[in-house]
């Protein structure tokens, strides 16, 4: 598996204060950030609350004072804190004369004692970090100076330092002593200064209190480390440094990072592992070896489109690196933990497995489901798209846009009486002869196609342009759409028949019909949004992509998830056509 290379070189020491800080391009560092799973989130973990993964750091030039060679390094890669009062351990790649490239990420070290004599220059770069402004940066150095003086002021004691000043009575006058009590009695959460809010001034305090972080978290979790730091949350950050003075193997595997801190889809890799030599040495070789399988096993899954390896092809891709005994021992530990679950003679990632069998649990019930149909004669709904004439579309699309709704009322039954249903007879033995050789004329996938829609809860429709593809979803949908209109309208007038019903009910003539509850829910998808905003056009319904009903709520869905969302939607009686 992945290991130091030897050509590497290993930077330690201060970042120096930067002239300029431009974030650049990482094209150069693009070979060097490992391959990632695509984020696989649950709906469930999605709305629990946890914390999500962010973007990795931005590439920065930064220069470094190699504490071992004592020259300044010119270094470039991805540094999510950049102030002088860091130091940092970083794997390099040489380029040039003094130039590095990053390999991975770099571990933070606080300097603490803000490296003596440089106290006040490495305060007030901090503090203008922590954007204080410079009148009151040079006040409070003066009175430093004055009071403490800086070889006794560092990182430890800044924060009470700072609120002594503040209380300080000649700063800005003298304070009424009942102001004075009163700040007194406040909780210490309410008496935070307005810097210890800021971002630099929080990865400063949680630097002092969970040095592991600062030095581990930015190599194992590059996309969590600046969200965790700057959440403050104490609980959080103490349990993290707890496992990795005991069980680091843990931050291995995202099932255990949210069973135990609840971070979304946060696992560090073997990769990242093997650049943390302290953290290996505090492993067994069972845990290691666990870690070993997972990453093969997800990299092959992830290679080959596959849900699970076959249990003989993963031993004999790890013969390299462990014995069958110890791939046993250590897919029993997997096991154990619920990383991986198998089937037989199959592996399957815990997620994918869950994912697999969720899917395959929501298509049976949707089969075992009585039958979806719609009451139509598709032949005859055919029928009319056949004979309409387009002058007689040109002059109902004139009458449409002068009075639409009129129009629309007064065409409707001469439509319905060549298009209707089973249940609808037609008029006239002209009206069933035109219809009959029009049926004659018919295409057979289109009659297919509409049978299939009418019967079944799920179709997807396939066809080259120009197919016909819309314009039969349309029609078929516009024509429910009319028979319903019609039920409505016809029981509107059979109530206005009547001759007890008083003057006031008549009012079906002055205004449209109430519209009636829709039957049948439909949701029209296309692959395109170009295809999409065709089949609204053509049926007057709303249509989107997959990706608009669910993507662009839940970003941070993968597909599996979405197809189990999808298929919950089918199960809750609403239609999908593609």
């Amino acid at each position: 598996m992945a290991t130091s290379s030897p050509q590497l070189r290993e930077i330690r020491g201060p970042l120096l204060p930067p002239k300029v800080l431009v974030e650049e391009s990482d094209e150069c560092l693009m070979e060097d950030v490992e391959d990632e799973d695509p984020a696989f989130v649950d709906a469930e973990e999605l709305c629990s609350g946890g914390l999500k993964a962010g973007s990795l750091p931005g590439c920065l030039r930064v220069v470094i004072a190699d504490e071992n060679t004592q020259e300044q390094c010119e270094v470039f890669g991805r540094f999510p804190l950049t102030g002088p009062w860091w130091r940092v351990k970083v794997q390099v790649k040489a380029v040039g004369s003094r130039k590095y490239h990053v390999q991975g990420f770099p571990s933070y070290f606080l300097q603490s004692d803000m490296s003596p004599p440089n106290q006040k220059s490495i305060c007030s770069l901090f503090l203008k970090d922590c954007e204080v402004s410079s009148d009151t940066r040079n006040k409070f150095l003066a009175w430093v100076n004055n009071t403490l003086g800086y070889k006794n002021l560092n990182f430890e004691n800044l924060r009470e330092t700072m609120r002594v000043f503040k209380k300080e009575p000649g700063r800005n006058g003298q304070k009424q002593s009942t102001q004075m009590e009163q700040e007194e009695s406040q909780p210490d959460h309410e008496r935070r200064l307005a810097v210890e809010n800021t971002i630099p001034f929080i990865s400063v305090m949680t630097a002092l209190q969970f040095p592991k972080i600062m030095e581990f978290l930015p190599v194992l979790l590059p996309r969590h480390f600046k969200q965790l730091v700057s959440s403050d949350s104490k609980d959080v950050l103490g349990k993290i440094e707890e496992i990795l003075g005991t069980h680091p193997w843990k931050l291995g595997f995202s099932k255990i990072t949210y069973r135990e801190l609840k971070l979304l889809r946060c696992e560090a890799s073997w990769t990242a592992f093997c650049q943390c030599k302290s953290l290996l040495q505090l492993m067994t070789d069972l845990e290691r070896n666990g870690l070993i399988i997972y990453s093969k096993l997800k990299q092959i899954c992830r290679e080959h489109g596959h849900t699970y390896v076959e249990e003989a092809d993963l031993t004999s891709q790890l013969s390299n690196c462990m014995s069958f005994h110890d791939v046993w021992q250590s897919l029993q530990f997997l096991k154990d933990i619920g990383v991986v679950t198998n089937k037989k003679t199959c592996i399957f990632p815990y997620d994918l497995y869950r994912a697999e069998r969720d899917i395959a649990s929501l298509i049976g019930d949707l089969m075992m489901r009585p039958p979806w149909r719609l009451h139509v004669d598709v032949k005859k709904v055919l029928a009319s798209v056949c004979t309409k004439r387009p002058e007689d579309s040109r002059s109902d699309d004139t009458l449409n846009e002068s009075k639409p709704d009129e129009t629309r009322l007064e065409t409707l039954e001469d439509i319905l009486n060549t298009q209707g249903s089973g249940d609808h007879l037609l008029d006239n033995g002209e009206s069933e002869d035109n219809a009959e050789i029009s049926q004659g004329q018919l295409d057979q996938d289109q009659v297919a196609a509409l049978e299939m829609i009418c019967s079944n809860a799920v179709t997807v429709i396939s066809g080259k342009g120009g197919s016909g593809k819309t314009t039969i979803v349309s029609h078929l949908f516009k024509h429910v759409e009319l028979l319903e209109e019609s039920e409505v309208k016809k029981a509107c007038e059979d109530f206005e028949q009547d001759q007890d019903v008083p003057a006031e009910w008549i009012t079906f003539s002055q205004q449209s019909p109430p519209k009636s509850d829709k039957a049948i829910e439909v949701l029209l998808t296309a692959p395109t949004g170009k295809a999409a905003g065709l089949l609204r056009e053509k049926t007057g319904f709303s249509a989107y992509t997959l990706c608009q009903v669910i993507l662009d709520n839940y970003p941070a869905l993968n597909l599996v998830t979405c197809w189990k969302i999808f298929l919950t939607l089918l199960s809750q009686e609403s239609v999908l056509l593609n």
